[in-house]
């Protein structure tokens, strides 16, 4: 584990911020999938805005959704809102490019299958950086601990149901995360320190599934890291 540990949350997204546009600075295209919750909705505001903005807008990003709720788009849970209100508030860059669920128009298994025939469309291969971030119960993306979407080895995407919440979710599958460039995981707060050691001592965490045995970054506050 690649472990970084920050004074503070704040530290945290800043360097979460240098590490995206150091690894697209330069290049003529990138992809890039982001996760929702609170933790990355700062470090989605700082990219927003100037002077990160300008510099991303130089490189020809696909920005991708790492996973969804089945809900309205106008429901404050909805991630791809949330990435809009903030990331680009300002408007998408030209040249950018951005893939998200459509929940609010299908059915689970069809707005994975939909977003799968995008990507493909998009000619997406390997992501370049795949944000995560960890719940308290070692989930990341929507893939949460018991439910079959772990064992989907054949997909890009797929929905999910997931009991302890009562909700269905769309997600981009294990492998593809395992086989993106880098992934960064994102955990802040001391709830997150007993799954971080977990996965440290080598519990198979769904988090330590998709960030084992590949270059995978976890950015922590000092809180998370105790």
């Amino acid at each position: 584990m690649n472990l970084r540990i920050f004074d503070d949350a704040g530290d945290l997204i800043r360097a979460a911020a240098r590490t995206i546009v150091q690894r697209v600075e330069g290049r003529e295209s990138a992809s890039i999938a982001l996760s929702g919750g609170s933790t990355p909705k700062p470090l989605y505001e700082l990219l927003g805005a100037s002077p990160w903005r300008e510099t991303l807008a130089k490189t020809a990003i696909t920005w991708v959704v790492v996973d969804e709720r089945h809900v309205p788009m106008d429901d404050p849970q909805f991630n791809a809102g949330m990435i809009q209100r903030t990331l680009f508030a300002q408007g998408l860059s030209p040249g950018h490019r951005f893939l998200r669920f459509e929940p609010e128009a299908l059915e689970p298994e069809q707005a994975a299958a939909q977003f799968e025939i995008e990507w493909r469309k998009l000619g997406l291969e390997t992501l370049d950086v795949v944000l995560l971030g960890c719940g308290d119960d070692g989930h990341t993306a929507s893939l949460f601990p018991g439910t079959p979407v772990l064992e989907v080895e054949d997909r890009i995407a797929a929905a999910v149901f997931v009991p302890k919440l009562q909700q269905w979710r769309e997600t981009i599958t294990k492998p593809v995360i395992r086989a993106a460039k880098l992934r960064m995981v994102l955990a802040a707060g001391a709830s997150k320190a007993p799954i971080i050691r977990e996965v440290r001592a080598g519990v198979a965490h769904p988090v330590a599934l998709v960030t084992r045995g590949v270059e995978s970054w976890w950015f922590v506050d000092r809180a998370a890291g105790a």
